[in-house]
């Protein structure tokens, strides 16, 4: 069976990267129009990208055998690790629809989608850190 993990595990950094544009982009007078479809854009692709590596890391390690028990705890630290990250991707949609509809009270509901935005850039980076050195340091998931 394809590791479909590999290839989409890069994705919830690249929407992450998108969103941080997205952002800046909204300060640029000339594309400001067009930063509300990216951010929208991005946002959703945050969440879709969190859950397709999700599902596909649990296929990876289903893989992974004969796993040291040193190993084995990074690999389930990871997982969870994931499940948070999962967690937040759906707040950070959740806070941006919030943001995005409220009628009173607008700054606060911008201000936790800041906030949850900035939670899930470290956690994504956290989780995709621990997945590097799974591969890299314990060579899990590695053949010749």
């Amino acid at each position: 069976m394809i590791d479909l993990h590999a290839p989409l595990s890069g994705l919830p950094l690249a929407s992450v990267l998108l969103l941080c544009a997205a952002e800046v982009a909204r300060f640029l007078p000339r594309i400001r129009s067009v930063s509300d479809i990216v951010r929208t854009t991005a946002v959703v692709s945050c969440i879709a990208s969190v859950a397709l590596a999700f599902v596909s890391g649990y296929q990876a390690s289903s893989r992974a055998l004969n796993l040291t028990p040193q190993v084995e705890e990074a690999l389930q630290w990871h997982h969870s690790l994931g499940k948070a990250l999962l967690v937040t991707a759906l707040l950070l949609g959740t806070s941006y629809y919030l943001s995005r509809v409220a009628t009173h009270g607008r700054g606060v509901f911008r201000g936790i989608f800041y906030i949850v935005a900035l939670l899930h850039i470290a956690g994504t980076v956290w989780v995709g850190t621990l997945g590097g050195q799974l591969v890299f340091t314990h060579g899990v998931n590695v053949t010749r």
